[in-house]
């Protein structure tokens, strides 16, 4: 006998909006980071180059203030940088004109840190949202599409619950369904576990994880939270002074001998002999 579940998963593929870039080649490179620059009045970064592979969930860590959030919005085409180029499935992003930077951002989904929650809708019609945007389902198709959504992100029966009476994890839940509504090729999280208890940060950590392996896509994850990002990530990157100091597996990261990248593990005080003109002063505490 067929399950419930496996029934609504084979409904919702009718509803399920077209992925327009979807990863034919994994081995392909979806987001290209190269030579970026990007100051306001004091640099925040100073030379970036990454790539992120299609189906590829890429961590970002660093300190308050070394450009992590500033890269995710480069990256969303919320800002332009001063320098360098960003390619997306090999289109420079950052020489677009309005109208296909627009296009582009409906490949893409941010989910913000606050969640963006519509208080004044509740938890089906905030996920429905975007599907009424795009008007290319009719109510029916929006109905199974937002089902299957809150199944996902293990909402189940909480539709009809309103703002007030939500958690902050479960709205950050409400956001995450909201964001690959529309099936996008990319979603960008940022600090996706902040405000929430540890317990709580895991499990939104395990559905990052789950949901990217379930829709196919193509993620990168903002945080300063070390634990959310050895749950979530193929690969991490570890921001210094506006460049990259690390890059690689959660393993490598683990097993590198780096003295800032062991500080970091730890949560220790890094001393630097020859601080960077232009940056912080040195011995911050490094938030995790």
């Amino acid at each position: 006998m067929l399950t419930r579940r496996f029934l609504r998963k084979r409904s919702t593929e009718a509803t399920r909006p077209k992925k327009q870039n979807p990863c034919n080649q994994p081995s392909e490179a979806m987001i290209q980071v190269i030579n970026v620059r990007k100051s306001f009045d004091d640099p925040v970064l100073r030379d970036i180059s990454l790539s992120v592979y299609c189906g590829e969930t890429v961590g970002i860590l660093g300190k308050s203030g070394t450009g992590k959030s500033v890269l995710l919005k480069l990256i969303a085409g919320f800002l332009r940088p001063d320098e360098g180029s960003i390619l997306f499935n090999g289109k420079d992003i950052t020489r677009m004109g309005e109208q296909d930077l627009l296009d582009f951002r409906k490949q893409v989904s941010y989910v913000f840190q606050g969640g963006a929650f519509f208080d004044f809708l509740n938890v089906r019609e905030n996920v429905a949202y975007p599907l009424r945007e795009r008007e290319t389902l009719n109510e029916v198709q929006i109905n199974t599409r937002v089902e299957y959504l809150l199944d996902a992100v293990e909402l189940e029966g909480m539709g009809e619950l309103i703002y007030d009476e939500l958690s902050t994890g479960a709205k950050k839940q409400v956001a995450i369904a909201r964001s690959i509504a529309i099936n996008p090729a990319v979603i960008l999280y940022d600090e996706p576990t902040t405000g929430v208890d540890p317990i709580i940060g895991k499990s939104l950590s395990r559905l990052i994880r789950k949901l990217g392996k379930q829709e196919n896509l193509t993620s990168i994850v903002v945080t300063h939270d070390l634990k959310c990002l050895e749950i979530v990530s193929d690969r991490i990157v570890l921001l210094k002074d506006g460049f990259i100091k690390f890059q690689g597996t959660v393993e490598e990261f683990h097993s590198s001998q780096d003295p800032f990248v062991e500080a970091f593990r730890s949560g220790k005080r890094f001393e630097e002999e020859t601080p960077v003109p232009g940056t912080p002063e040195t011995g911050d505490r490094l938030e995790i």
